[in-house]
């Protein structure tokens, strides 16, 4: 403080001056004039609004951890689109609503309490194996026949295997990897009981201990009721409800129509769909065939009449791959696939060839960071840890060789989406799924060895 230093008749001087410039001080702090109030909180209204805006878009439709992962691997994604690019993109994520199975929004933080071993319904837990345990085992309370589904999260390389057991001990159901290439758990079961439901976490083997987010919950079962008749040029929700949930829908096509049906599951319902000609034979099955985790039947009808479309989830075995969830069934005429123009083809190519390259490097920073919702999902991607997990399994496929050409379509239901394949040789060819998503082409899936674009 200055008047430390003052001395003698000073200190009376001082105080006066100090005095006024305080009750200046006070003024100034003070101005309640409207115009002054008015302008900070049009600002701080404003800023508010752009930043819950941007928090929105970079949340929407991603699966658990995806949301999270993205704004950390993609820091030089842009947070304002072109505006000729606004409007697909915000097509496409109004279509994605955030899916209810599998993957949760990130916005609850997890909770950890090494004393407590009872789960409340719904709440991420943090929870470890450490280096000379075994297992761990939570309690959760359930009411006779309820339907509870069970996800467990690993991380930094941890892979677990999680069992339902009821009160008295007796297994339920046990799942060790969400899919073939998610070694996530989760699964989806009926307990027969009323009571404290116990839940075992093991790793899978002595080398995949380590840090996990459990998450139980109690689930509501709703009826088989997504059976309906739908006009071709035109679309149907439906619900897989449960692992056993097959639904039917039914369209009438004329002999020789060109018809292409979409079975488009929510970010992580993997969908499986058979289509029936009119005299009950089975014409096709797909599973995985269209973007990500959907099915994609096209066809020339052979026959007039009422066709049959089957959709159930990918395996309805209790404890299996049981991403269950909404979904929009889609008959129009024609291909799914169109022509894009020069640049379009050229900006999906160079992501699909960056993204091979990375898979080939086994270069798992950028392999994140160009992982679409739909990939990040599929193989249970939270960080770069976990992609280095998985890079061996993946060089072990077939990745092609020399590019001999590539070939970029678009989607004609959705604009933000585009195919691109990758030939290799006469009958070598590579496809990579990719979605548009802030401005910038995302790898959502890929398959390998297949025939060429038809």
């Amino acid at each position: 403080m200055r008047r430390r230093l003052m001395r003698g008749p000073r200190t009376l001087l001082a105080f006066t001056l100090g005095l006024a410039l305080l009750s200046a001080f006070a003024a100034a702090c003070g101005d309640d004039s409207p115009d002054s109030t008015d302008t900070q909180q049009a600002e701080q209204t404003q800023q508010a609004d752009q930043a819950a805006a941007a928090t929105q878009t970079e949340q929407q439709a991603q699966p658990i951890d995806a949301a999270e992962q993205q704004s950390e691997s993609q820091p030089d994604q842009q947070a304002a689109p072109a505006q000729e690019q606004a409007e697909p993109q915000q097509s496409e994520a109004a279509e994605q609503d955030a899916p209810e199975q599998g993957q949760e929004s990130q916005t609850e933080q997890p909770v950890s309490d090494p004393d407590r071993d009872t789960l409340l319904d719904g709440e991420l837990f943090t929870s470890t194996i450490g280096p000379d345990e075994t297992e761990r085992t939570f309690r959760f309370q359930a009411a006779a026949s309820a339907w509870l589904r069970i996800f467990v999260d690993g991380k930094d390389g941890m892979d677990p295997v999680v069992t339902l057991l009821d009160p008295e001990g007796v297994e339920i159901a046990v799942n060790d990897d969400l899919s073939t290439t998610n070694r996530d758990s989760l699964l989806i079961a009926q307990v027969p009981t009323e009571g404290l439901q116990f839940i075992r976490v093991q790793p899978f083997d002595s080398n995949s201990r380590g840090d996990f987010i459990i998450q139980a919950q109690t689930i509501t079962i709703g009826a088989d009721d997504d059976n309906a008749i739908i006009a071709v040029g035109s679309s149907a929700d439906g619900r897989l409800n449960a692992p056993g949930d097959v639904d039917v829908f039914e369209f009438q096509v004329e002999q020789g129509q060109q018809v292409f049906v979409l079975v488009d599951g929510d970010t992580g319902v993997d969908v499986f769909a058979q289509l029936f000609q009119p005299s009950g034979d089975l014409l096709q099955i797909d599973d995985d065939g269209g973007h990500g985790l959907d099915s994609e039947i096209y066809f020339t009808a052979d026959e007039a009449g009422l066709w049959r479309l089957e959709v159930w989830p990918a395996s309805n075995k209790v404890g299996q791959r049981q991403l269950i969830g909404a979904y929009r069934v889609t008959v129009e005429t024609g291909l799914p696939t169109n022509a894009v123009n020069e640049a379009v083809a050229g900006d999906l190519a160079a992501a699909a060839l960056t993204f091979l390259e990375a898979l080939r490097g086994g270069d798992t920073l950028t392999i994140l960071a160009l992982a679409g919702p739909e990939a990040l999902t599929i193989w249970g991607w939270d960080n770069a840890d976990d992609v280095g997990r998985d890079v061996q399994k993946i060089q072990s496929i077939d990745l092609g060789g020399e590019i001999l050409q590539s070939v970029a379509f678009g989607d004609v239901l959705h604009s933000a989406r585009g195919r691109v394949y990758f030939q290799f040789s006469e009958d070598d060819w590579m496809r990579f799924e990719l979605i548009q998503l802030g401005g910038r082409w995302l790898v959502d899936d890929w398959a390998h060895s297949i025939g060429p674009p038809s």
